[in-house]
Parts: structure tokens; C-alpha cells; sequence
């Protein structure tokens, strides 16, 4: 029996919502392959799930229909931010100063500091004629962290703690769909630690006009003392903690799921070996995101309505949803639409723009460029890992414990 033959014979509300996410998790593609082809806009008992990259691409493109959600959880923790505003002043004012600050012509000593450490990292870890290294505690969230200090100039009280305000306030701020009470309490303690201490950091480099360094901070100090910024000191502070919050979870998650899914296809697997030992970044990117799409960072980006709305409006499957209703833009289904995607189950290099991996629209990632350097990089690093190869008997099985987040992957090195 399909899943929407079982669905539909289901009519309690927790049943159906308990069958859709169990067949998200047990096989993703399958509920989502079925769904764009039989029905494309699926209402569940508290969203509305659309599929189809047409209108995946149409709802995130509306971003004052359909509203993102952050607010309650970003405002109480690093305080009113940018991502949690549509149609706002704030919005446009801030992401203006903040993509102003991050250079296109520092995006190739990005990607050499990533390199760096990566590699300095892999060393450490494999020292010896072979055995087994963990990604995630060695690489994954290193490389990013590491990018936050030295060019962002974020350099944080140390790396744990870093660390733990990242997942505290990722894991509530995009990952916490039931709105659990204790996620939003960790995210708003972390926020708020974070807070003190960057507004610590910047009174001491007073005054702004005489900030030193060629660092995203430092240039923001500078341009906001001399009154060209638009943010006063509390945007200062909130948009210094958003380098941290949208930077480190997100980029391992992509590292891990990357190198996972490369190592998994042997074909793949060799032709990004070479491209990683040739330096043939543009052949290693181009494979790097496309594995990405077997296993991306998130299937699903949820909206809100902000009024009674048209989904997919125009065609023979458009919804009417009213204000307040939740919306599920199913990405994950979008990057495997065969009229978006031909030959979607197929492993093959595509344009970079058609990938849904860093978001479509007004809240397009902050740092997508630096995510095109970071990520396909670290990955570089790994796979240059002398033997580098899958553990046996599911020993490469990515661990998220339970999370949103991978926690552990280990892969082995040297002889198998």
C-alpha cells in the first residue's frame, strides 16, 4: 500500500501526522517521489507540505506571504536580527551593511584558512600507519569555527564554549518544530551569554572609527562609527552573534553528508580523489554539491502565512491556505523534480544555481559564498587522507544521537 492510500484511511490527526513523518525519515525520497506525482501540495493536520520545485521556488520567492518563523526564538536570545524580519527595514538595512562587510575578494584567503586547518586537523588525527578518525569531532565543525575567529574576527571566549552557543541556538532557532520549552530556554541562556561577551568585546575596541583589522567585525565597528552602517550598538551585537549561529552546525552538517554520500558511490568517489589531489576545485565543487542533494542539510523549510494565500497558484493542484497556516517547502523534494532535475535518482554534476543547499530567495544564506569555499575544501582535505575509506559492518553510519545534528563519523585511514 502506498503512503497516500494509508494516509487517506487514516483520520486522526496524530495518526497522520506520526505516518508522514516516519516515511520522511524511513525513506525521504520515496514519500516525496510519490507526493510530486500524485499530490503535489499535501495538508497535514498542522502544515501544508508543498513539493514540487516550481512551487517550492514560488512560496520561498513570496517572502511577505509566506513568513519565516524566527522570531520568537532568535529576538529573546541574540536579540531582534535581520533573519527574523520580511519586509522590514531591518531586513534590507542590515543584510545590506552585513553583505557589504563580507568581501568577494576575501573569499580565496577564506578558502586557504579552511585548508589550513582542515589539514593540520587530518594530520593530527591520522597519525600512523592506519585506524579510524571521527569527522565531525575532528574537521567538521573545526573548519567553520575556525573561519568565525580569524575572518569573521569573532574570536569567542574559547572553542567550547563557541561550540556550545552554536547548537544551542541552532538547534532551536531552525530545528525545534514542536517548540520545545527546554530547547528554547538553552538557545535564549546561550544568546544571551553570547550577547554579554560580544558586547564586552566591542566596547573595548572604542572608538569603532580606530577599529584595526581587515575582519568582518572590524570593518563593521569601523563603518558603524562613522555612522554608515544604519545599526546602532545593539545591532552591532545581534548581527556579530548571527555570524556565529548560521556558520558552524549547518557547514558540518554539509561536510559530513557530503563526504558520506561521495564516499558511498565509488565512481564519484574516484573522480573527486583525483579532482581533490590535482587541485581541480571547480570538478570537486560540482561533485560536492550534488552529493549534497542525495542527503541535504534539511528536506523541509517551514513558513507561515501571514495571510489567506494561493499555493502553486495557476495550476490544477493550487491550494488556498489561510492566515496562519503553517508551510512546509519541501527543498529536499524540489531538488529532485525530473523537470527541474532530469535523471533526478542519477548522479551527475549540475549547475550550481539550481540547488536549494543554502536557501532560495530573501533569506538566501548570509554566507552562501563562504559556504562555496568552506565546505567543498574541508571535504578536499578528507578525501587527500592517505587509505581514506568507509569502516565495515555500518561503522560509517552517520550518528546524529538522536539530534538535528550528525554527532559522529568515523571513517578509516590507511590499509583497510
Amino acid at each position: 500500500m502506498s503512503f497516500l492510500e494509508t494516509f487517506d484511511s487514516v483520520t486522526d490527526p496524530a495518526a497522520r501526522m506520526a505516518l508522514f513523518f516516519n516515511a520522511l525519515q524511513a525513506d525521504w525520497r520515496s514519500l516525496f517521489a510519490e507526493l510530486r506525482e500524485t499530490r503535489p501540495v499535501l495538508d497535514l493536520p498542522v502544515m501544508t507540505v508543498v513539493t514540487r520545485w516550481a512551487d517550492v521556488v514560488d512560496l520561498l520567492s513570496r517572502n511577505e506571504t509566506f513568513r519565516v518563523t524566527y522570531a520568537p526564538h532568535m529576538d529573546p536570545s541574540v536579540g531582534p536580527f535581520m533573519l527574523g524580519r520580511d519586509g522590514a527595514v531591518q531586513n534590507w538595512q542590515d543584510k545590506s551593511a552585513m553583505r557589504t562587510l563580507l568581501r568577494w575578494d576575501d573569499l580565496p584567503a577564506i578558502r586557504a584558512t579552511a585548508g589550513e586547518v582542515a589539514s593540520d586537523a587530518l594530520r593530527a588525527a591520522t597519525q600512523g600507519t592506519g585506524g579510524e578518525f571521527d569527522v565531525v569531532a575532528t574537521v567538521s565543525r573545526l573548519v567553520p569555527l575556525k573561519i568565525v575567529q580569524r575572518c569573521f574576527g569573532f574570536p569567542g571566549p574559547d572553542d567550547a564554549t563557541m561550540l556550545a552557543w552554536s547548537r544551542a541556538t541552532q538547534a532551536d532557532m531552525f530545528h525545534n518544530l514542536t517548540n520545545d520549552p527546554v530547547l528554547l530556554q538553552s538557545n535564549i541562556a546561550a544568546g544571551q551569554a553570547m550577547q554579554a561577551w560580544v558586547a564586552s568585546f566591542v566596547d573595548a575596541r572604542q572608538p569603532w572609527t580606530e577599529a584595526s583589522g581587515e575582519d568582518t567585525v572590524s570593518r563593521l565597528l569601523r563603518l558603524t562609527g562613522l555612522g554608515l552602517s544604519g545599526l546602532d550598538r545593539q545591532g552591532v551585537i545581534s548581527n556579530v552573534c548571527g555570524l556565529l549561529v548560521g556558520a558552524i552546525e549547518t557547514a558540518s552538517q554539509a561536510i559530513v553528508n557530503a563526504t558520506e554520500q561521495i564516499l558511498l558511490n565509488p565512481v564519484q568517489a574516484d573522480l573527486a580523489t583525483k579532482a581533490a589531489q590535482t587541485g581541480d576545485d571547480a570538478a570537486l565543487d560540482a561533485i560536492v554539491w550534488e552529493a549534497l542533494r542525495f542527503s541535504p542539510m534539511t528536506t523541509l523549510v517551514l513558513r507561515v502565512a501571514a495571510a489567506a494565500a494561493v499555493i502553486a497558484p495557476g495550476s490544477n493542484h493550487q491550494v488556498t491556505v489561510p492566515a496562519g497556516r503553517a508551510v512546509a517547502a519541501g527543498i529536499g523534494s524540489a531538488m529532485f523534480d525530473p523537470a527541474v532535475f532530469p535523471a533526478p535518482d542519477d548522479f551527475q554534476t549540475r549547475p550550481r544555481n539550481l540547488y536549494l543547499h543554502v536557501g532560495f530567495g530573501a533569506h538566501i544564506c548570509l554566507g552562501q559564498y563562504v559556504a562555496y569555499e568552506i565546505i567543498p575544501e574541508t571535504v578536499r582535505q578528507i578525501l587527500l587522507v592517505p587509505g581514506l575509506h568507509l569502516l565495515p559492518q555500518g561503522g560509517s553510519n552517520v550518528d546524529n544521537a538522536g539530534g538535528p545534528f550528525a554527532e559522529s563519523f568515523k571513517l578509516g585511514f590507511g590499509v583497510p
